[in-house]
């Protein structure tokens, strides 16, 4: 963008932007460690803000203060019974115990984005400038494309046993994390470095000559 990346003052609506991401992210991994502290109701608080920005699924969540990190939804129908899983197959209400663990109020995909957005921007910041902004096809092919394949394939196999003997994919706790740390840190890459530049390029641009 030609602006000059010398050291100066890091741009306020990035500093912002981090700060509103680890508030986000560690808001998300507040309520298991509230249920774990008996604090049950600022927990239910947060389940329930945060439900409006994810679906929570626990068989696509992780657990802290259990017997294991993850879950598939038969394990959670063997360890808790149907009663206990309202809306099964689709359970999202459900947030643990205290044998199974309490779930993280934002799905592995979604920590997995949001943390490599926190992370990476946290990074530039400790360096105190941006790095070269990543190619748009780059973004697309690296960040966007393998959560699209991931993600989507999942969401169509489902949308396909709806309507016929069709065996629906369930994706794995790996490829969500996978596909969402590529996914949160190519946005940062992308758009907080061009927004950073743009953001020096106004400055420049009002200063006196």
């Amino acid at each position: 963008m030609g602006v000059k990346t010398e050291r100066r003052e890091i741009p306020y609506s990035i500093r912002l932007l981090t700060l509103g991401l680890w508030i986000y992210v560690i808001g998300a991994l507040m309520p298991p460690v509230l249920m774990k502290a008996g604090l049950s109701e600022p927990a239910s608080v947060l389940y329930t803000i945060y439900s409006f920005l994810c679906h929570q699924l626990p068989q696509r969540s992780f657990f802290l203060f259990g017997e294991h990190l993850t879950y598939k939804l038969e394990d959670l129908r063997e360890r808790v019974g149907l009663e206990r899983l309202p809306g099964y197959p689709w359970p999202r209400t459900f947030i643990g115990d205290s044998r199974i663990g309490w779930k993280i109020a934002i799905c592995q995909r979604d920590l997995a984005i949001y943390s490599a957005m926190v992370f990476s921007a946290t990074l530039m910041l400790l360096r105190r400038r941006p790095w070269h902004p990543m190619p748009i096809w780059a973004f697309l092919v690296f960040g966007l494309m393998p959560i699209a394949l991931d993600g989507g394939s999942q969401f169509v196999s489902y949308a396909l046993a709806m309507f016929g003997p069709f065996t629906p994919r369930e994706s794995t706790p790996f490829l969500r994390i996978l596909t969402g740390v590529l996914f949160g840190g190519a946005f940062v890459w992308t758009l907080f470095t061009r927004l950073w530049l743009l953001e020096w390029a106004a400055e420049e641009r009002s200063r006196p000559v």
